[in-house]
């Protein structure tokens, strides 16, 4: 191969990884915009986690709402935690007990909100479009070095219609891949500080770790 066709095909690999980034770009600053036009959101999802090594999956499901101001409520099957930017409560409904701690002393360095912001603060790599169900989604394929001690690889698919989220794909440093499926998401105009605020009814055992 000649030095003009060496050169010829450097520029057209430059030029194949800046067409694919220039648009995902455009569609990443979409939902960003689609999340800075609302005070809140609510949506419903189902994960799977499929585990390294091993044929065996987990499922779960749940609601969250969420601010973007470390605020938020997150129902499980038997366990609700709500937040509200500072104090943090961990309602395990079949033991009827309640942990009341810090946000800051939580175990996990990201909670349950960023299940939804995490992706906006990764740079795009590549774009394609997929279909989930009857509807179109752009899928792109994240930079996850900004989560580096958690994840290895992160994708999301974002509505061609507004930008938000549909699917978010991640892979942590032991190969464990979860699929998060949302569904039903609703912007809000508006929040309610005391909606984060768990008053456990009486009878309720409440263990204050602050």
């Amino acid at each position: 191969m000649g030095i003009f066709q060496k050169f010829l095909t450097i520029a057209l690999a430059a030029w194949t990884v800046n067409a694919f980034a220039a648009p995902a770009d455009s569609v990443m600053a979409l939902s960003k915009k689609w999340f800075d036009s609302g005070k809140a959101w609510s949506f419903d999802f189902q994960v799977r986690v499929d585990y390294a090594g091993s044929p065996a999956s987990g499922y779960q499901s749940g609601t969250l709402l969420v601010t973007g101001k470390d605020m938020f409520r997150l129902q499980l099957k038997g366990l609700a935690i709500y937040c509200d930017g500072t104090n943090f409560w961990q309602w395990n409904q079949e033991q009827n007990q309640v942990l009341l701690k810090l946000l800051e002393d939580m175990e996990s360095n990201m909670h349950p909100s960023e299940i939804l912001f995490k992706y906006l603060q990764c740079k795009p790599i590549s774009m394609k479009q997929e279909k989930i169900g009857n509807k179109t989604a752009n899928v792109i394929t994240l930079d996850a070095s900004k989560y580096g001690k958690d994840f290895s690889e992160m994708e999301v698919w974002l509505s061609t219609k507004d930008a938000s989220p549909m699917r978010l794909v991640s892979v942590d440093r032991l190969g464990n891949a979860s699929n998060y499926e949302i569904s039903n998401l609703k912007k809000l105009d508006k929040v309610n500080k005391e909606d984060f605020v768990l008053k456990p009814a009486k009878g309720v055992d409440v263990i204050d770790m602050r």
